[in-house]
């Protein structure tokens, strides 16, 4: 079995991808590919459709490090990365009758051509200006000294100093203390005004509120949904929701807990996405979850995944070739290939 990957072009050009073949023993030029989805047995013709019966593309593979590679464009590059939880089955021949088939693999990276606009959108909006802001230039006020109040100089000459003539006094008698004044008065007074603040207290802070009514508590500010939550999910579409989730850079556990609640809400297209995006660039653990959504011991009769035997060993594959001693991955695989 040849090892076919597809990785983005260096520069990443949305629309082309370069094809890698690893561990075939045949010639390089001519080659004769054929490309078959797991869906429905289609294969890929030369105009980008999917069709029943078989096609082969002729090739000239070129040398490379690892083995041999190719650069394909939109036409076989777009029907494969619209659907990234599909597997694809890719067989090779030669002239000499040599043949191989092989699991294609897509690496992260890869982008349709109708990607080319948002990435353009992406590229205005994320350019920063490097440029140093030139200081704010300092205007000089000038300080206006306060005017010295006019000294106003009276028109009036000052009086004469008349000098003090001492008298003598008559002998003062003395005055009778004056009569205590009752302080019944001034208690009522004190009382009048206390009842007058309560009067003005209840009028002003018990009417608006009757006794026994509850104060309106404030209303809770709502809050912003996270970015890979239902309600995002329901909101636009599922390549949009799952390339935003994906650029928050959620770990394993978040994503896992996205995909039961898209499959909870009927949201298969995200689900599968995800599963897809995840499990490809090399996630054990979704990789792992995934193959068993597809195991004819572990899917689920109703839902958005249906048993297929062929879908689960490709995925389960890909689990041991970043794990390979993992032994739920083994066992399994051991058993479907009997």
């Amino acid at each position: 079995m040849f090892n076919p990957e597809l990785k983005p072009v260096q520069p990443a050009r949305p629309g082309f991808a370069v094809l890698s073949i690893r561990n075939w023993e045949g010639d390089a030029s001519p080659v004769y590919l054929s490309i078959q989805r797991n869906q429905d047995r289609y294969f890929l013709n030369d105009k980008g459709e999917w069709v029943g019966n078989a096609f082969f593309h002729q090739l000239s593979l070129e040398d490379a490090d690892d083995g041999y590679q190719i650069v394909l464009d939109k036409t076989l590059v777009d029907p494969l990365v619209s659907n990234l939880q599909m597997a694809y089955q890719f067989t090779l021949k030669d002239d000499n009758e040599t043949q191989d088939i092989g699991r294609l693999r897509i690496r992260d990276g890869v982008l349709a051509s109708q990607a080319q606009g948002q990435s353009e959108a992406l590229k205005s909006t994320a350019t920063l200006d490097n440029q140093p802001v030139p200081p704010a230039p300092i205007v000089e006020e000038a300080l206006q000294e306060p005017e010295p109040e006019p000294i106003k100089i009276g028109s009036e000459e000052p009086e004469p100093i008349i000098p003090e003539i001492k008298v003598d006094e008559p002998p003062q008698r003395p005055i009778p203390p004056a009569p205590k004044k009752s302080k019944i008065g001034l208690i009522l007074a004190i009382i009048l005004i206390l009842i007058l603040a309560g009067v003005l207290t209840w009028f002003f802070l018990l009417r608006g509120n009757p006794a026994g009514e509850p104060a309106p508590q404030p209303t809770p500010e709502p809050t912003t949904p996270s970015v890979c939550s239902v309600e995002n999910m329901k909101s636009g579409t599922a390549l949009a929701f799952v390339q935003s989730c994906i650029q928050s850079q959620p770990d394993s556990k978040t994503i896992l807990a996205t995909i039961e609640q898209a499959k909870q809400n009927n949201q298969c297209d995200v689900a599968q996405r995800l599963y897809a995006y995840k499990a490809q660039s090399g996630d054990v653990d979704i990789a792992l979850n995934y193959a068993r959504e597809y195991d004819p011991e572990t899917a689920s009769a109703q839902g958005c995944f249906s048993a297929d035997k062929e879908t689960a060993i490709y995925w389960y594959e890909a689990v041991l070739n970043h794990d390979s001693q993992n032994s739920d991955a083994k066992a399994r695989l051991e058993a479907l290939k009997k």
